[in-house]
This record gives C-alpha cells, sequence and structure tokens, in this order.
C-alpha cells in the first residue's frame, strides 16, 4: 500500500496567528500511521491557489488551516486541475467568522478538530463558478458583502467577529441599490436590489442563516437570496428583521432555487466571492459545478 501524502497549507495570520500554537499537533494528527506530511506557508494573498494549483495533483490530501478566504483560495487552484487529480480536501477553520466550517458542521476551535477530524470521513460538496473564478458557500453582491475583506486585519485579529459587526454597522448609511436583471432556471426578475447572494451553505457572514432544509451541498443547486430596495426608507428595519428571521417570502426578501444564473446590471456591481473581493460587474453568469470537490469532515 502507498503511503498517503499530505499538503498542509498555512495562513500564518488568520485567526489573531493562533495556527503557531497549534502547528506540531496539527503535524502530528495529519501525519498518524507513517503518513507523509510537506507544510507551505503563505505570504500574500493568492499563495494558496499557486499552491494548490501546482502540487494539488501530486498529493492525496490537501489541508489548508486559516479562514474561508483560505479555503476559496485552496478552491480556486483545485478547480484548475482535471476532476481526477483533485485530491481530498481537509479545512481546520482559524478565520474569524468560519461560514464554510458552519454549514459542514465542523467544530470552530482547533482544539476540537484535532480531537474529532476522521481523515477517512468525506462528503462531496458543489463548487460554484464565477466567470473564470470559483467560489465554495457565496458569491454577493450588495450591502455588507464587502465587510469580510474591507475590514483591516489588526482590527479582525484584535476584536475578532467584532470587528465585522462594527465595520457593518458604519456602512449602513451608505446602503444604494442597484438595477438588476436576473435570469435564472424558472425566469427573468428585473428590479432594484440592495443585495444578492449566490449561495451554498447554511452561514453567510455570519449573520445571514438559511435553514438545513433549504440547503443540501451535493444537489448541484444554488440557493439565492434577493433583497428589493425598499419604498420607503422606514422599511429597511422591517427588511433587516425578516432576513434575521429566516423569513424569505415577503415583499422585499426572497429565495430562489437555480442551477443557473446571470445578472445584468446598468453600471459595475462589486461583488465578493467566500468573503474575498470578486472584481466589478456589468454582467456576471454562476454556474453550479456539481460535486466537484471532496471534503473531510
Amino acid at each position: 500500500m502507498s503511503q498517503l501524502k499530505t499538503l498542509l497549507i498555512i495562513n500564518p495570520v488568520s485567526g489573531k496567528g493562533r495556527v503557531k500554537n497549534y502547528l506540531l499537533d496539527i503535524i502530528k494528527v495529519l501525519g498518524e500511521n507513517g503518513q507523509m506530511v510537506s507544510v507551505l506557508m503563505t505570504e500574500k494573498r493568492g499563495d494558496a491557489i499557486e499552491f494548490a494549483e501546482t502540487y494539488g495533483k501530486d498529493y492525496d490530501r490537501i489541508v489548508c488551516t486559516g479562514g474561508d478566504g483560505s479555503l476559496n483560495e485552496v478552491v480556486n487552484g483545485l478547480m484548475r486541475i482535471p476532476l481526477e487529480d483533485r485530491p481530498i480536501v481537509g479545512y481546520i477553520p482559524l478565520g474569524t467568522t468560519n461560514d464554510m466550517a458552519s454549514s459542514l458542521g465542523l467544530p470552530k476551535t482547533p482544539e476540537d478538530v484535532l480531537t474529532r477530524i476522521n481523515l477517512n470521513n468525506t462528503r462531496v460538496v458543489d463548487v460554484g463558478q464565477f466567470d473564470d473564478n470559483y467560489f465554495g458557500y457565496v458569491s454577493a453582491f450588495g450591502a455588507f458583502t464587502d465587510v469580510s475583506y474591507t475590514t483591516p486585519q489588526n482590527s479582525k485579529n484584535t476584536w475578532g467577529y467584532l470587528a465585522y459587526i462594527v465595520q457593518a454597522l458604519s456602512s449602513i448609511k451608505d446602503i444604494k441599490s442597484c438595477h438588476a436583471k436576473i435570469t435564472y432556471d424558472d425566469g427573468v426578475i428585473e428590479d432594484d436590489f440592495i443585495l444578492g447572494a449566490v449561495v451554498n451553505s447554511t452561514s453567510v457572514a455570519g449573520i445571514i442563516k438559511l435553514s438545513p432544509d433549504d440547503v443540501s451541498l451535493d444537489d448541484g443547486i444554488f440557493e439565492v437570496l434577493l433583497i428589493r430596495m425598499p419604498k420607503k426608507p422606514s422599511d429597511l428595519n422591517n427588511v433587516i428583521a425578516n432576513v434575521l428571521e429566516r423569513k424569505f417570502n415577503t415583499e422585499h426578501v426572497f429565495l430562489l432555487h437555480t442551477k443557473d444564473i446571470t445578472f445584468e446590471f446598468d453600471r459595475p456591481v462589486s461583488w465578493t466571492c467566500d468573503g474575498e473581493d470578486g472584481g466589478a460587474h456589468t454582467t456576471i453568469h454562476a454556474h453550479n459545478c456539481h460535486r466537484a470537490l471532496e471534503l473531510i469532515i
């Protein structure tokens, strides 16, 4: 039987730099029974994409430590190599919100992950294609969607999740709508929206929660949350309350289910992918890549 090979990709700055406290324990767990572990450490954004794309086919597993952005980079790298060459993916969440960990039912502390991780227990999940890029759990535009990457890293390291809340509250006054024509499997919608999120997760930004009854991570279908611009500013509080209470069938808040979706805007609109900057676009197409990755759970 050949020796299993694992590539450990480390983001040293996420989650207040906690990985340095667990590195030896992580390597010990991954290297049990004589399995070989190689370690690469990122120095800048994009490094994990390059590592996964370049070395992925040479390993049986790629395990990353960090936040959702770190996992997003690994996903983007692996989706650039053929399906038959993609290794199994492991995720040790050390970021601030860790939405993907919530959807997968992973523990939120390194201690619990290392205690409960079963390297032979895996599940296959869908991956979203966002034009030429990929996302693991969400691609979104509009209100609050840029909070995760506009919040300074030093604030996240100092204050953790509270830093996101402060940044979000400071942006309420700047909420603006954008006009969009949205084409999906079952039809076309055209209106003014303050938020749109293409989701394969039960948690978005740690604040918006979808019911597990509405979300399956491997059914080939996205959930799409859309929020129309309220006609009266006073309605905004009700809209926010509906989202927090998971009321997705109201006048302003609704949920679609689709495999493919195209957004057309009258001006460039900024997007995020798994909490990372996704650029500004006037037209964007998202497609569900069915059962594209196998994840350790």
